[in-house]
């Protein structure tokens, strides 16, 4: 009687742990044809975004490392375009160390533009000569197509057409020939900071991870540029 009630006792735990594990199987199972698939893959891809976002700000800290950054996370988004799921710390340690200096430039281009034309905003403001709203209006709108370039021409260098990105001034080249051919494209860039700056404007905790959806717009933009041109 004590071995039966024994091994009963032994074979109860085990059976209570599979009622456990088969009851989450089926909450699981009962999640995704809630959302669907196609939900579940865009929860996915945000977690994923973000994510990289929250690597970009980290391997910023250094400050002198942000234009790297953005080339990893670029990289990343381009990768996941053409179905490939980078890892994604080896990813942004190997880019960061390869485009240390070509990324430090581009930073520094792109905060000397912000610079320039933040100032001569308010500069313009300050005058209060006739037309100013209008004048003010065009510098930002100047200072940010060319940041929104920059971006770009990281994202078209990430989007080449090999494993291997594109050499800078192929990348630069093809950024100018796209924006030439389709200005939208420009807009479609400049849209999606003004977006990410608005919602960080209102939420200032999103700057911790923003840099990862903006990267993947952005990389949106140059894939779709990418197979038109294929196509023609």
């Amino acid at each position: 009687m004590s071995g039966a009630g024994a091994a009963r006792g032994t074979r109860a735990p085990s059976a209570e742990r599979g009622q456990v594990a088969a009851a989450g199987d089926r909450r699981r199972r009962e999640g995704t044809a809630v959302l669907g698939p196609e939900w579940a893959e865009q929860v996915r891809l945000a977690a994923e975004t973000m994510a990289v976002g929250v690597l970009v700000v980290l391997f910023s800290l250094p400050l002198v490392t942000a234009g790297a950054a953005w080339c990893a996370a670029a990289e990343i988004t381009a990768g996941w375009h053409r179905q490939r799921e980078p890892a994604l710390l080896r990813t942004f340690a190997r880019t960061v160390r390869r485009d240390l200096l070509p990324g430090f430039a581009v930073q520094c281009a792109v905060l000397a533009v912000a610079a320039v034309a933040l100032v001569e905003v308010r500069v313009v403001l300050a005058s209060r000569l006739p037309g100013y709203p209008v004048e003010a209006a065009a510098l930002a709108l100047l200072g940010a197509g060319a940041v929104a370039f920059a971006l770009f021409t990281v994202a078209c260098r990430a989007a080449g057409p090999g494993s291997a990105p594109r050499s800078w001034g192929d990348a630069l080249r093809t950024a100018g020939r796209r924006v030439r051919s389709a200005p939208a494209t420009l807009v479609l860039v400049v849209a999606a900071c003004a977006c990410v700056a608005a919602l960080i404007a209102v939420i200032p905790a999103f700057a911790g991870f923003m840099a990862g959806p903006l990267a993947y717009a952005v990389s949106v933009v140059a894939a779709r540029g990418s197979a038109g041109a294929g196509a023609e």
